[in-house]
């Protein structure tokens, strides 16, 4: 069953990948570093949160996703289920290798902060920017690189257009950057997902 489950995961995330990512490179520029570990996934734990099969656990850097919903939770944020199934698959049979991303190499619960190379058939899947491109992500409000930065904007910029993923769902809907009011009583509620500009989205809270 767990098999199955998988497969069917990986075969509807590859209508993504061909639709949303046409145009990626095997990597994003300026979206690596000096090579932290290297391995099998084992668990995944959330949208962006991962474990090698030696136990260790990843964050990845320089994305967003939607939390998985709370038991009894009357009105979750959708897109988390969906972010952890499309990481899922991503790492599925993959050879990963963990690239620096930050001075800090480690968050305060010890988890690898990294960017993700996913390799697969002999090719390398930068695992941040697919996310992103399939609209599963979003670009953090830090981004250590410029460069990578920019790139992961781009990409989340034609996931917004296209209506991807989350942004295919009114619940992301933008706001008027005009109206600050209505931008900050939407973070006041912790839907800071909302944002009507690059602005408002870089001042966003970050998650930990």
């Amino acid at each position: 069953m767990a098999a199955a489950l998988a497969a069917g995961v990986a075969a509807a995330t590859c209508g993504w990948w061909s639709a949303g990512a046409q145009e990626q490179p095997r990597t994003s520029p300026g979206c690596d570093g000096e090579t932290l570990a290297q391995g099998a996934a084992g668990r995944v734990l959330d949208g962006r949160t991962f474990a090698l099969e030696d136990g260790r656990e990843i964050r990845l850097a320089g994305i967003e996703v939607p939390p998985l919903p709370e038991p009894q939770e009357k009105s979750p944020a959708p897109g988390g289920t969906a972010a952890r199934d499309a990481l899922a698959a991503l790492l599925s049979g993959a050879q990963i290798t963990l690239k620096q991303a930050d001075a800090q190499k480690t968050d305060r619960y010890d988890r690898i902060i990294a960017y993700a190379f996913a390799k697969r058939d002999g090719a390398d899947h930068a695992v941040q920017a697919d996310l992103i491109a399939a609209g599963h992500a979003r670009v953090a409000a830090r981004v250590g690189n410029r460069a990578c930065a920019m790139e992961l904007l781009r990409r989340e910029t034609l996931a917004r257009k296209a209506k991807l993923g989350l942004w295919g769902s009114s619940y992301y809907d933008l706001l008027n950057a005009d109206n600050p009011t209505d931008v900050l009583a939407e973070q006041g509620r912790l839907r800071w997902w909302k944002a009507g500009c690059s602005q408002c989205a870089r001042a966003a809270p970050q998650s930990t």
